[in-house]
């Protein structure tokens, strides 16, 4: 009270309704709900689902002036990389690559935005952002089913991703092509650290990592198939 609280707010508590609540997050959740005024119910249905994840998306990207726009070019990557291969992306693919990044709230703008070298801390911080992205994700019964596809940007086949380094058996098609449009939206983009690569030159570094075994060669092709038809030449 007065510190970390308004004061009249507080005078407004009442000890021993809040110490009948429950403590248990999910009881938590169900007492509150139970509470809210029938006419502030807002309905997750699909179409809201989707206008959040895209709003959210412009959230993350403005997290650092590096990053503007990243999240709505990888989700737009990714889609095209899917019709490339005759599987249209399901809304959850999209919705993953819009939210693939939400993790990275968490950080701190002045690491994001570091021009030299991380140190080993640092790094740490940065490679537990997937982390961070499926822990948020899976506790918005809307989005659970993608929060798995969008931790896993930084998995590789091989096994020598992160967070949880998974190999090839465990990365389905929806988070192999996350992972192959998200290195290719982050190398031919700007960084405080490099200058951006040129398409030609991502589009062979892809391919040098799908002949290493760290990306998925058929979605490589798929987003270089799918570049050129729109005029670049990856």
């Amino acid at each position: 009270r007065g510190t970390w609280f308004e004061p009249a707010l507080v005078d407004l508590l009442d000890a021993d309704v809040l110490q009948a609540l429950p403590i248990v997050h999910d009881e938590l959740e169900a007492a509150v709900t139970a509470h809210e005024p029938a006419e502030l119910v807002l309905v997750g249905d699909d179409e809201r689902v989707g206008r959040v994840a895209d709003a959210f998306a412009g959230l993350i990207d403005a997290k650092s002036p590096s990053t503007a726009g990243h999240s709505h070019r990888v989700a737009a990557l990714v889609v095209a990389a899917a019709r490339q291969l005759g599987e249209p992306a399901s809304r959850n693919v999209e919705r993953a690559a819009l939210l693939h990044d939400i993790g990275k709230l968490s950080l701190s703008s002045r690491l994001l935005d570091k021009p030299g070298r991380l140190t080993p801390p640092e790094w740490a911080a940065v490679r537990a952002h997937p982390l961070h992205t499926e822990r948020l994700l899976s506790r918005v019964a809307p989005l659970r089913p993608v929060a798995a596809i969008a931790a896993a940007h930084h998995e590789r086949l091989d096994g020598s991703g992160y967070p949880h380094g998974l190999t090839g058996d465990d990365l389905g098609l929806p988070a192999r092509l996350l992972a192959v449009t998200d290195v290719y939206e982050a190398i031919t983009a700007a960084r405080p650290y490099r200058a951006p690569l040129r398409p030609d030159a991502a589009g062979a570094h892809l391919r040098d990592e799908a002949r290493a075994g760290r990306l998925d060669r058929e979605c490589v092709e798929a987003l270089v198939a799918s570049q050129a038809a729109h005029g670049v030449r990856a």
